[in-house]
């Protein structure tokens, strides 16, 4: 399963209690772009608040760092029989790469699906958080922003519309949950969803 959503929608949070409410399952967290050594060192080129690069490069850099996760981290762990919950995933490129930059949705997909190929999640938990909820948190944590974060509200507003759209077309697969809710709340609605669906073990 993913979490996506804006940049200060609570993802991390999120994560951090779901850790808690899933403790002693055999569930594994994970985070794009990121998530392997190799992923970790393009994801510090990618959110360098000085690195300048062209939005199709940026949209490879996205997609190299998800293929070597993807293959490295994700699909061993779901051969073994392990569940993995991931801060995002393909949906953040379509929707900051596509939508964001403007390079299109399916143009995106098509150069991410050599690097996802099947790996895909069973359930993708979308953090909905309105632009003034998301300046007042961006503005109240005070730290710098990545580069990423910086590039302002029209490119904000586009990703959120892309995120919407996105929901909007696979309704069986999101699940929108107000990132307004306090994190255990929203951890118990994403504990209880992945119960249903039997995703975790023991317990």
């Amino acid at each position: 399963m993913t979490i996506e959503g804006l940049d200060f929608s609570g993802k991390s949070t999120l994560v951090r209690a779901l850790k808690g409410s899933l403790a002693g399952s055999d569930t594994h967290f994970t985070r794009e772009p990121g998530g392997t050594p190799v992923a970790e060192r393009i994801r510090d080129i990618l959110l360098d608040p000085d690195s300048e690069m062209d939005a199709w490069t940026e949209a490879y850099l996205y997609a190299a760092a998800r293929a070597e996760h993807s293959r490295a981290e994700i699909l061993p762990r779901l051969e073994r029989g392990q569940h993995v919950v991931c801060e995002r995933y393909l949906d953040s490129s379509l929707a900051y790469q596509g939508f964001g930059r403007g390079l299109g949705i399916e143009a995106v997909r098509g150069l991410n699906s050599y690097a996802v190929e099947a790996v895909m999640p069973d359930r993708t938990f979308y953090l909905r958080l309105d632009s003034e909820e998301r300046e007042r948190r961006a503005a109240m944590l005070g730290a710098p922003l990545d580069r990423i974060e910086a590039v302002g509200a029209d490119f904000m507003r586009r990703v959120e519309r892309g995120f919407e759209e996105l929901a909007g077309q696979e309704p069986g697969r999101f699940l929108v949950l107000e990132a307004s809710l306090p994190p255990g709340e929203l951890a118990d609605l994403v504990v209880g969803e992945m119960r249903r669906l039997q995703y975790t073990r023991g317990g």
